[in-house]
């Protein structure tokens, strides 16, 4: 017989890329294929790569060129590229990159096994294939995927696609419109999760708030959502990203507040609050609007976690329309805060608009001074913290490069969040004693290193 076939992944971008790569290495193992840690002990490399904005696109390639070298030097037989950049750019790849043995789109995985055990046993015929659309599947579960994050977490998607009209995205042209899954197949993956001691779901899709429009007669079904997960056993924290504005119902804020399970944040990406900037934008919702869907997240949920993001940049943007941006921020007080400057992304309307571009220099004058106010008031709202207990779940041991030049965290031996903060983009807490990952502690905060907490064990 011949020996199985190892299989490495990289994946790149969002935690909705994230769970395609885990389903893809889910076949790859129910198929006998082994899955290899590193690319250098593998056959074959996937990976997964992300299309939505320039510096996303720059890191996909560099990253197939630097393991197509190592093709080259024998120290792996093939290379298969998925995602996003290969479903928006496939033939320019194909074209490009004669080194990579197959480029898939956004497709079913199910088949992509044969392809990996073809290549790695010297196939010579190049593949290819791409599929439009999405690889969600109606009523088809992931719960068979392999999950590459601690225990202590899991994305839970629970749609796909985008059936807004953004000017700046190229969302729906990649990845279609929306479809969400059904409540039943989303209960099951989450129970599935949970057997696997996963104790946090991270709801994510391209608009949570719009999940259920495609199959219930555009009825918002999010809250429902929300309390057929909270009753599955062994999940102790659910966490919604990708909110739309003016689309957070009071039946949303509702299982904010009361739903023990639901932790109270809420990631709402607003990306501008001037009313010609989102005009601009297509937004589909105006500044008096976004404005009052934050105030309503304070006085309906109190002590909620708010996170946003900004786009910084658009073109026409004034510096009325950036000190408006600025000013939000300093009143406002989000607890988390990503700001990002423009992409110019071809085939979006915004690509063509007749508007003043802003210099790459203003761009980035305008991005530090938002993120300057924002890690103040972070700062300033952690300082506040010291002496407090928080309730932390913990991810993981530390890795040591996150200790370099940190002399405040030396010592630290296990890293884990607050009810504020989600995994991989929010504030860590740092704990000065060793706890598996999925473990709940309660501990007392007693430093802050920049935007990172550092706490104590209390004594059980």
């Amino acid at each position: 017989m011949s020996e199985p076939v190892r299989v490495s992944m990289i994946s790149l971008g969002c935690p909705k890329n994230l769970v395609d790569s885990e389903v893809l290495l889910g076949h790859a193992a129910r198929d006998g294929l082994l899955i290899a840690q590193n690319v250098e002990d593998s056959d074959v490399a996937v990976i997964n790569t992300c299309g939505f904005i320039d510096s996303a696109k720059e890191e996909s390639i560099d990253t197939i060129l630097e393991v197509a070298e190592l093709k080259k030097q024998g120290k792996l037989r093939g290379i298969v590229v998925v995602g996003c950049l290969s479903q928006r750019y496939g033939d320019d790849l194909r074209k490009e990159l004669p080194e990579v043995d197959a480029i898939l789109g956004l497709s079913d995985y199910s088949k992509v096994p044969q392809l990996l055990r073809h290549i790695a046993r010297g196939g010579d015929e190049r593949f290819v294939a791409s599929t439009q659309g999405g690889s969600l599947k109606d009523a088809r579960s992931d719960a068979s995927r392999l999950v590459l994050t601690p225990k202590s977490y899991a994305y839970l998607r629970i749609g796909e696609g985008c059936d807004h009209v953004c000017t700046f995205c190229a969302i729906p042209s990649i990845r279609g419109k929306q479809r969400s899954k059904p409540i039943e197949v989303l209960v099951e993956e989450a129970r599935g999760l949970a057997r696997g001691g996963v104790k946090e779901l991270v709801l994510v899709a391209e608009d949570s708030t719009a999940y259920g429009m495609d199959w219930s007669g555009r009825q918002r079904r999010l809250a429902d959502l929300l309390v057929a997960l909270g009753e599955v056993d062994g999940i102790e924290w659910i966490r919604v990203l990708y909110a739309y504005p003016h689309t957070v119902s009071s039946k949303i804020t509702e299982q904010l507040r009361d739903n023990p399970k639901v932790v109270p944040y809420l990631d709402i990406p607003i990306q501008h609050i001037s009313g010609p900037m989102l005009r601009a934008m297509k937004r589909g919702v105006s500044s008096e609007q976004v404005r009052g869907i934050l105030d309503r997240l304070r006085s309906e949920v109190p002590g909620i976690a708010v996170r946003s993001t900004y786009i910084v940049g658009f073109p026409g943007e004034t510096e009325a329309d950036f000190e408006e941006l600025l000013g939000l921020t300093e009143d406002y007080r989000f607890e988390r805060l990503g700001v990002f400057p423009y992409s110019d992304e071809e085939g979006t309307p915004a690509h063509t608009i007749e508007a003043e571009r802003v210099t790459e220099e203003v761009v980035e004058e305008r991005v530090e001074a938002i993120m300057l106010a924002s890690r103040r008031i972070i700062e300033e709202r952690n300082l506040a913290l010291v002496g407090q207990r928080a309730k932390v779940l913990v991810d993981g041991a530390v890795d040591p490069r996150a200790l370099e030049g940190r002399p405040e965290l030396a010592g630290a031996r296990s890293i884990g969040r607050t009810f504020a903060d989600a995994p991989e983009i929010d504030c860590s807490v740092f704990l000065e004693t060793e706890h598996p990952s999925g473990t709940f502690v309660e501990a007392t905060i007693r430093a802050v290193d920049g935007y990172d907490l550092v706490a104590e064990v209390d004594a059980s």
